[in-house]
């Protein structure tokens, strides 16, 4: 059985070739720029988000939030750096995934993590 260190080694290569492909769980105002930056910085993206109207503005390279313009979008998508899907199809493929999901506070004022644990547990299988 490999050993932490030779994963971690392994990802290591996959980040400095730029072959390492990222999932982002979440394609909102947090995800979709955090999207971008990876496609920009060479890396293959995968976008998951439940909202389809999200999958489909991506998947069409129109930006749905203010801080990502569509035409900083659209030629990424356009060659293959970014794609979204509304389902977790392939996650076991992806070298990295991070989740950025919404995180509202309940009136206790402690965050409501149900959107992480949920998509935690669609990504374990």
């Amino acid at each position: 059985m490999p050993s932490n260190n030779n994963h971690a080694a392994a990802l290591q290569r996959k980040i400095e070739n730029k072959s390492a492909r990222i999932g982002i769980v979440g394609l909102g105002y947090v995800g979709l720029p955090l999207a971008v930056e990876f496609a920009h910085a060479g890396f293959k993206v995968v976008g998951i988000d439940v909202d389809q109207r999200k999958v489909r503005s991506v998947n069409a390279g129109t930006s749905h939030i203010e801080d990502v313009a569509t035409e900083t979008l659209a030629p990424l998508v356009k060659r293959g750096l970014i794609r979204a899907q509304a389902d977790y199809r392939g996650a076991g493929g992806l070298d990295a995934i991070l989740i950025a999901v919404p995180t509202p506070l309940r009136k206790t004022k402690d965050p409501d993590i149900s959107y992480i644990v949920s998509s935690l547990e669609a990504i374990a299988p």
